[in-house]
């Protein structure tokens, strides 16, 4: 099941004139040491990454430009893979496809460079409130949600009764965490060595194109540009006047003392938070549409910690925790949540394959690899 939004734009659709001829860094080795190039990937967070490795698998010739993660929403991200979420404890759309694809591709990634990126790991969900428990009845009840949410947990049983779950909760299941930053670096790295990555912004004047051809620098890309930008993709005068709705979310690493035997599943509460082993957790986030900078803020980062705090029985006591790192980063969501992936309308050459949000662990994959298919016929 594909959900791809090919857009068609109704606005913003005037070629920008080409100001610069400038060649590649001086001639340095990039998009495979000579001037054709299949595919220019702006922006390396998990959708660039995921697309060029997926255009590479393909046998195109791809150069990824990206500006060192200045605002990559990916590098700030939780990396779960939830398949069931919200209020409503709903499926998301088209899992039953997305999550097999989604644990194939990183086992993948995994297997090429000898690393582990993603962990399947059990999801626990304290319930909030008497209605949740309802709406988990009837869940539970649909014979499409077998297997993939657990029975109740009655309260103050999990980890020897450690955890404040008043109402108790359930496991979802088959879920677990990526290690974003760890494959995003060593993708990178991957990048950088084969000389396929230039590592600056990208200027929307380097473009010159028309319906038939796309010239970058003077270098004819044969296949066409694909934006992956995140919520700068506002700044982009060929999408930027779709509908998006970006978000600022932060998140916190901690050293708790005390929460060393805990750490056998992701626990969500008000907050999420991962385990990293030992007596670590990764735990955020929120939602700021006010605030769409990349700074991390103290007050934001005093919040999260509490909230995680209030996750024991009886709250664990503040000084027992410790910040040992603090991000920010801006998701580039979108109205009506699905992600906007497809061709310009008057410039068939100019792709976006963006918006993923808070769901892009577990649907980029899948849909990175069909995009691919589709665009290299």
């Amino acid at each position: 099941m594909s959900i791809f939004s090919f857009l068609f734009s109704k606005k913003g659709a005037k070629p920008v004139a080409e100001r610069h001829n400038k060649g590649i860094g001086g001639g340095e080795r990039v998009g495979g040491g000579n001037n054709e190039l299949d595919f220019v990937v702006v922006g390396q967070g998990l959708a660039g990454t995921l697309l060029a490795f997926e255009l590479e698998k393909r046998g195109k010739k791809v150069l990824v430009i990206d500006d060192g993660w200045k605002t990559a929403a990916s590098m700030v991200a939780a990396g779960v893979l939830n398949p069931v979420t919200g209020m409503r404890i709903t499926k998301t759309l088209g899992v039953d496809d997305l999550l097999p694809a989604a644990k194939r591709i990183y086992a993948e990634l995994g297997e090429k460079f000898g690393e582990t990126f993603f962990h399947e790991i059990p999801f626990y969900r304290f319930y909030s409130s008497e209605p949740e428990l309802a709406t988990k009845a009837k869940r539970a009840a649909m014979p499409e949600y077998a297997g993939w949410i657990s029975d109740d947990v009655p309260a103050r049983t999990l980890c020897g009764g450690a955890l404040a779950d008043a109402l108790g909760g359930f496991f979802v299941n088959r879920a677990g965490w990526l290690d974003l930053p760890k494959l995003l670096a060593t993708m990178r790295a991957d990048f950088r060595s084969r000389g396929v990555l230039l590592e600056e912004n990208f200027d929307c004047n380097d473009l010159k194109i028309s319906r038939a051809t796309t010239t970058w620098r003077q270098r004819e890309i044969r296949g066409g540009i694909i934006f992956c930008t995140g919520f700068r993709i506002r700044e982009n005068p060929w999408f930027g006047h779709l509908k998006w709705q970006p978000a600022k979310g932060e998140f916190v690493k901690i050293e708790a003392a005390g929460t060393e035997n805990f750490q056998a599943q992701i626990l969500k509460s008000r907050v999420v938070a991962i385990p990293l082993g030992g007596a670590l957790w990764r735990v955020g986030t929120n939602y700021d549409r006010d605030n769409l900078d990349c700074v991390p803020t103290p007050e934001t980062g005093e919040r999260l910690v509490k909230a995680f705090c209030a996750i024991f029985s009886p709250n664990l006591a503040r000084d027992k925790v410790r910040i040992v790192g603090h991000v920010a980063g801006v998701r580039p969501a979108v109205a009506g949540a699905l992600p906007k992936v497809g061709a310009h309308e008057n410039f068939p050459k100019l792709f976006l394959f963006n918006g993923f949000g808070s769901k892009g662990v577990t649907w980029i994959p899948l849909h990175a690899e069909r995009f691919a298919e589709k665009i290299c016929k």
